[in-house]
C-alpha cells in the first residue's frame, strides 16, 4: 500500500516537472518528490525495526523513527552540499528543505488516514486537520533546520565558531530532537493534540517570518548592487 501511495504521488509530480520551465520551481518540486519517496522508505525501515527489535509503537515513535526519518529526508540536502554547493547560498535551498518535509508528511498522513478508516466523517475530518497543521509543519520545520544550518555554513556566518562540519551534526541532531519532542507531546492524552497544533502553527509563523525577511534582504542587496553598478 505504501509503495503504491508513493508512486501515485511521485509519478504525476515527475510528469509535471517535465512541463515546468522555471528552474527554481523544478528544483523545489524535485525535493518534494524525494520527500514522498523518503516517506515510503521510512515506513519500510520503521516496520522492520518494529519487528526486529520487538519495539512498542511508542518506543519507535520517540527513539527510532525521528533518527531514521530525519536522515532520509536530509539525504538530498547533504548531496547538494557535496556535489552542488552553489545552491546552498540561495533561499530556495531552505525552501527545498521544507518541501522535502512536506512531501514526506503527505505520504505519512495518507498512511495514517488509511489506518483510521473506522472513524466517522467528523472525527476523520478533525484527525486530518490536526495532522495537516501539526505533523506536516513539524516535518517541514525539522528538515528546514538542516537546510538553514547548511545555508549559514555556506555563507560563512558560522566560521567563527570553529570546525564547521560539527554544525552539520548539530543541525541534524536538533532536527531529530524537535521531531522526538513533537512525537512525545502528541502522546499526551489531554493536551497532546492542542499542543501539537499550537507548536505547528508557531513553527509555521517562524518559517514564514524568516523567509519573508530573507527575501527582503535579498531584494535590498540586489537593488543596492544595481545602484552601485549604474553609478560607476
Amino acid at each position: 500500500m505504501m509503495l503504491a501511495l508513493s508512486v501515485a504521488i511521485t509519478v504525476p509530480l515527475l510528469l509535471l516537472i517535465l512541463l515546468v520551465d522555471n528552474p527554481q520551481t523544478r528544483f523545489l518540486l524535485l525535493f518534494f518528490v524525494w520527500g514522498a519517496i523518503a516517506g515510503f522508505l521510512a515506513s519500510e525501515i520503521n516496520t522492520e525495526l518494529l519487528f526486529m527489535f520487538r519495539l512498542s509503537t511508542r518506543d519507535l515513535q520517540i527513539q527510532f523513527a525521528p533518527i531514521v526519518e530525519e536522515f532520509l529526508k536530509a539525504l538530498p540536502l547533504f548531496a547538494v552540499a557535496i556535489a552542488a554547493r552553489r545552491y546552498l547560498g540561495r533561499h530556495e535551498f531552505i525552501l527545498a528543505a521544507i518541501f522535502v518535509g512536506f512531501g514526506f508528511s503527505l505520504v505519512e498522513n495518507f498512511s495514517f488516514l488509511i489506518r483510521a478508516q473506522d472513524l466517522g466523517t467528523i472525527e476523520l475530518t478533525q484527525y486530518v486537520i490536526t495532522r495537516s497543521v501539526s505533523t506536516t509543519i513539524m516535518h517541514g520545520t525539522a528538515t528546514g533546520v538542516i537546510g538553514v544550518t547548511l545555508y549559514h555554513l555556506y555563507n560563512g556566518t558560522l566560521d567563527q565558531f570553529g570546525f564547521w562540519p560539527l554544525f552539520v551534526v548539530y543541525g541534524y541532531c536538533l532536527a531529530v530532537l524537535l521531531h522526538a519532542l513533537f512525537n512525545l507531546i502528541v502522546l499526551f492524552e489531554v493536551f497532546g493534540r492542542p499542543l501539537a497544533i499550537a507548536s505547528g502553527l508557531v513553527s509555521y509563523l517562524v518559517l514564514w517570518a524568516f523567509l519573508r525577511r530573507y527575501r527582503q534582504l535579498t531584494h535590498q542587496t540586489q537593488s543596492e548592487s544595481r545602484v552601485s553598478t549604474s553609478t560607476k
